[in-house]
Formats: structure tokens, sequence, C-alpha cells
């Protein structure tokens, strides 16, 4: 039923001779210990022809009776209401789905395979009688395993599984306990106003993730989950399950688990004007070093060095006005220590510091097993902010390269060069849209390309992107809004492109 609900949804509906506008492809009805309702769909001539409209079933279902009228007519630039009637019967309890092809012509005295246009629309019944509900919601899970790469920390593998032919809302606690003591390790919530959509015999798998290494210990599973629908009814189930994490779990790992809160430090130095010079004072950053593992972990700290030929800053600040302290230090297991980075910049040249400069503080984690030394890097970028900010990007876009593929469908390649100009960060997101100019509409909808994309200051992006676009598209309109890195929310300016398609 999904499959069915999202192959029709995708659908564009485009024709250039006329315009039939419905006010929805979808819509919702729930029969709550009734048997009958009204859906109705509101159908617009847009067009200065009139149009007839024939409907009839697409997709049917033995459990209802649906009246509607299978033929309407529609003046230019009118709407018209059309009802359809649903009658339920006493096996028709629920989530169902019934669609219906809409065939609409213009009465153009021209060929009827071009002046016809046929889209469905789909009315989803959810049949409820609360005096007789039989519900069934099971959960699984699998075997925990650990992450060594990227997000470190344990997964847990979980299954919703509906069994029953009612969607039904999802939601509850998940909690993991230590089984000698009972003692709680971790606990996540899915609040109501959160909840898990779950389809008529449908599953949903997903995993729960803690920024934990598991102790090899045994352990308990503990889910109190509930579900429903809306307001009409709801269940408790509960699931517990025991399992124990072995040391050959471990055995192959070359990573401790150790991390830094928060991942990225944004120092921003104050500066005045005396009667000689700027002055400053020094500042001071709270940084803490979170064990997430079962071992004790020696840290040590540095900063990038000046001469790195690896790094990716273009502006570096000098480190030798930056410290942190304490520089080395041990952690006990599933514990955090507090460090503070200082920036002490009373003895440079404050007049040549503007904008913003960059460094990397190297945060190196350290544990041994035996004769085995394990351990971890960490890079935590640190912005120094000196003021007098520029902002500013240039971009370029053209159409690279133009392939027609058939007489309905072109492939596309655009180019994007965007720089950073001024001498502070900044974010871009790109947005496309496929536009026909003959209607003065979008056709589909709206492409995210990139969402907050972070440019540092002398940098470039370039890339392509490749883009096939169907017939009556004749043009690409893109928006490349750029707007301040240490603040995503403040929009510095906004470039707008429109690429001509030649077909």
């Amino acid at each position: 039923m999904r499959k069915i609900i999202l192959l029709f949804i995708s659908l564009t509906i485009f024709n250039l001779l006329f315009s039939l506008n419905v006010d929805s492809f979808l819509k919702s009805v729930e029969l709550v210990d009734s048997k009958e309702k009204v859906v109705s769909f509101y159908f617009t001539n847009d067009s200065e022809s009139k149009i007839n409209i024939h409907i009839s079933s697409l997709l049917e279902n033995s459990s209802f009776e649906v009246s509607y009228p299978s033929e309407i007519s529609l003046l230019p630039y009118k709407t018209k209401k059309v009802d359809f009637l649903v009658k339920g019967s006493e096996i028709s309890q629920g989530t169902h789905v019934l669609a219906f092809s809409v065939l609409a012509d213009d009465n153009l005295p021209i060929d009827s395979e071009v002046a016809k246009i046929s889209f469905p629309i789909i009315i989803k019944i959810v049949d409820i009688n609360t005096s007789n509900m039989q519900i069934s919601l099971d959960m699984y899970c699998d075997t925990p395993f650990f992450s060594s790469k990227d997000k470190l920390g344990t997964y847990f593998p979980l299954q919703l599984s509906n069994s029953s032919n009612l969607e039904v809302n999802v939601w509850g606690t998940f909690s993991l306990y230590e089984l000698n003591d009972e003692q709680l390790i971790f606990q996540k919530s899915l609040f109501k106003d959160q909840s898990i959509n779950l389809l008529p015999y449908t599953n949903k798998e997903g995993n729960i993730f803690i920024e934990k290494y598991l102790a090899p210990e045994e352990y308990k599973i503990r889910a109190e989950i509930y579900y429903g629908y809306k307001d009409y009814f709801q269940e408790k189930y509960v699931y517990e399950k025991e399992f124990k994490i072995s040391e050959n779990v471990y055995k192959e790992r070359n990573v401790v688990n150790v991390n830094s809160d928060p991942n990225q430090i944004y120092i921003k130095i104050p500066k005045e004007m005396s009667p000689r010079e700027y002055i400053t004072t020094p500042v001071e950053f709270s940084l803490d070093v979170v064990n997430n593992d079962f071992l004790e972990i020696n840290v040590f700290f540095d900063f990038e060095l000046e001469a790195d030929e690896q790094s990716l800053y273009n502006r570096k600040t000098n480190n030798k006005y930056l410290s942190i302290t304490p520089k080395e230090l041990s952690i006990p297991k599933y514990q955090r220590v507090e460090t503070k980075l200082i920036a002490d910049y009373r003895r440079s040249n404050l007049v040549e510091l503007t904008g913003e400069y960059y460094t990397n503080l190297t945060l190196i984690g350290e544990s041994s097993e035996g004769t085995t030394t394990i351990l971890s890097k960490i890079n935590i970028p640190v912005t120094v902010d000196f003021g007098d900010n520029v902002y500013n990007s240039e971009s370029k876009v053209y159409i690279k390269e133009n392939n027609i593929l058939n007489d309905f469908y072109n492939n596309i390649t655009i180019n994007f060069e965007i720089e950073n100009t001024g001498n502070s960060s900044v974010n871009y997101d790109i947005y496309m849209k496929k536009w026909n100019s003959t209607t003065n509409n979008q056709v589909g909808n709206t492409i995210i390309l990139k969402s907050k994309q972070l440019l540092l200051p002398e940098q470039t992006n370039e890339f392509t992107e490749k883009l096939v676009t169907e017939l009556g598209v004749d043009k690409i309109l893109i928006e490349i809004i750029t707007s301040k890195g240490t603040n995503p929310n403040e929009i510095i300016k906004v470039d707008n492109y429109s690429l001509k398609i030649h077909r």
C-alpha cells in the first residue's frame, strides 16, 4: 500500500494546452464507529476553455461502497466541488486506500491523445471500531554491536512489526540496565509528538545508539512501547531481553572511545583602542573531555603545527598565543574532566589581526590492555575571531553540458564555483527549481543541492551536478544563499541564476 501511495503522489501533472488543478491528490477520512462519510475534492479550471472531467475507479476495495459523479464539466476559471460518499461495512475495519482516475479533455478540435490528461486522486480510509480493536504489535532487538569509525559507541538494532490491518503510531521508552544490580545505564524516550507511524502489515527497522562502549558484562533491555491511533485508542507493549557482552567483541578494536564537548571551539578576542594601541585581555574557554569507554584513558593535547602541509586552513593562527591546561590528564571510565583553553593575545599586533583565524587542537587518547596500547586522535577545530569581519562570497554557475537524450528528456551538467572572498567563514545553501516559462510554473519539487556548507576564507568549492529535465522545462532556477559561518541564520546575500535549456 505504501508503494501505491508514493507512486501516485509522485506523478507530475503537466499539459501545455490547458490547466486543471485539484486542491489535493490525497485526502484522508476516518470512519470511527460510523460507516459513512463524505470526502470532497475541489477542481479548478485555470484555462480559457471548458473542461470535461471523467472519473472512474482505479483501485477498488470490496469492503467499501463509494458514490461519486462519473462526469462533470468545468467552465473557464471556475471551481467545482466533487463529493465522494464513502460507506464502510462490517469487514472494513483497518487502513485502506481507494484510488480514482481523473481524465480531462478541453473539447478542442485536435488529436484526442494531445488534448487529454489523466491523473489519479486517492482517498485513504481509516476505519475504526472502538468496541472491537484487534491490534498486534511486536518488537525485536538484535545483538548490539560497537562502532569503531566516525561515530563511536554501541548500536542496538531494533525492529517494530505491525501485523494488524490498522495503521498505528508508536512511541515509548528504551532502557538499558546492568543485569546484576539493575543499575540504569542508558535511557531514551520517544515522545508521543515524535511517534513513528507504522502502516498495516509493515515493519520498521532502526538503531538505538548510545555513545558508550559497554563493558564485558550481562545486561537487560526493557522497552515500554505505547501504540495507538490519534486519541481513539492506546495500548502498551513491554519488551525485555537479557544479553551478554563478550570480551571477544573488543578483541580487534584499535580505538578508545574518547570525545570532547563541545566538538569545536569558537573564541572571540576583545579589542579596545587605547590612546596608543589596541589592547585586549586573555579569554578562557571551557572544554570537557569525555571518556565513553570502560577503560581508563590517558589524554594528551597539542596544537596543529603552523608548517603542517596537511592543514586545510589558509589563515592559521599563531599557536604561541594559545595554551591549554592541564595539557595531560587521566580520566576514569565513563567520566568527564574539564580543561581550559586560554587565548592570550596581549603581546600580538592586534592592528593586523582582523576577521577569523584557525587551527586544530589535537586530542590524543591512550589506554593499555595487557601488552597492547590503543589510542585515538581527534582534531578539534578552533576559530579565533578578532572582529572587523568581512563576510562575502562570489559564485559562478553555468551549464557545462546539455545532452538531448530523446524527444522528451535532456541530461544537463551544471558547473558551480563558489569562493569565499571575505576574511571570515560563511555557509552556503543551494536550491534548484525546474521551470516552465510557458505556464510560468515550477515543475516538480525544489531540489536542495547543498545545505549549510561551510566555506573558510580564501577557499573555493567547485563541483558539477547532473540533472535530467523533461519536455516543457526550459529553465533551471538556482538560488545560492550565503550566511555567516558562526550564525547560519544570519543571511549575508542571495544570488539567483536562471539557466536556459536549449533543445
